[in-house]
């Protein structure tokens, strides 16, 4: 026997079994791919899970831009002041005994049309009333014309204050600075009588006069203590009273627009 052939035989032998083994595998293979199950090559698929966390932040995302802006206006502004309260921060009125600032302060007659000079000088006696409400630069000036007043006899009623917070008051309320001769001198009028007490009395009292509706919200009252320092009972040029002494005490049912 060729010891060749049977070597050859054996070899074709071997290597149509390794052929076969490979067909097997193969047809292993394809079937594998076909089947329903994922491939070994495949990577692998990661499912999502819906958290309340991943809805929050949809929600932001499709947050309507009106919303949004909604959100910046509920944002606090600074509140804007007048410019006048860089320099009087507070005004002060003796209120009158039926003046209540729960409801605000308004002048006896907004419709009026009467002059600066004439208010100062002339508004307290009878029968006298103007658009505009009278005020103290200071709380010591008002304190003084109130004692003032209550050591003369003068049984009217006015003992309480009204604070006013000038920075807050509305737009429309006009501003009156009366506390320096030279912003007072653009009021004067043809009357020279007028025009002395009008200097005389605006210097003492530092007065501001405001013209239309002070606003309850503008307002804090500081009460009356019951307290009356000494006075002189005189309407001498250094007490700036204001007022007409002789009238008042002829009179004591006269009303004022003074303060």
């Amino acid at each position: 026997m060729d010891l060749g052939n049977i070597k050859n035989g054996n070899e074709e032998n071997g290597s149509e079994k390794n052929q076969a083994e490979k067909n097997v595998e193969t047809n292993t293979l394809g079937k594998r791919r076909n089947s329903t199950s994922p491939s070994l090559t495949d990577e692998p698929v990661i499912k999502k899970i819906k958290t309340d966390c991943d809805e929050s932040e949809n929600e932001e995302e499709d947050e309507p831009e009106n919303e949004k802006e909604n959100d910046d206006e509920n944002i606090p502004q600074p509140v804007k002041k007048r410019k006048e309260a860089e320099d009087i921060p507070k005004l002060y009125r003796l209120l009158h005994e039926n003046e209540d600032i729960t409801k605000g302060l308004t002048a006896k007659s907004p419709g009026a049309e009467k002059d600066v000079a004439t208010h100062v000088a002339t508004g307290s006696k009878r029968g006298r009333s103007s658009q505009y409400i009278s005020t103290c630069a200071s709380l010591y000036k008002a304190e003084s014309f109130r004692n003032l007043k209550l050591n003369s006899g003068y049984k009217w009623g006015m003992k309480h204050i009204a604070e006013i917070d000038v920075g807050s008051l509305p737009d429309n309320v006009e501003i009156i600075d009366l506390r320096t001769k030279m912003l007072r001198r653009k009021y004067e009028i043809s009357d020279k009588e007028i025009n002395e007490n009008f200097h005389k009395f605006a210097d003492s009292h530092q007065e501001v006069l405001l013209m239309g509706t002070v606003p309850a919200s503008c307002l804090k009252l500081i009460k009356f203590t019951g307290v009356v320092p000494d006075s002189d009972n005189s309407c001498s040029d250094s007490d700036g009273c204001g007022f007409d002494c002789d009238s008042y005490n002829s009179n004591q049912d006269s009303d004022s627009d003074w303060y």
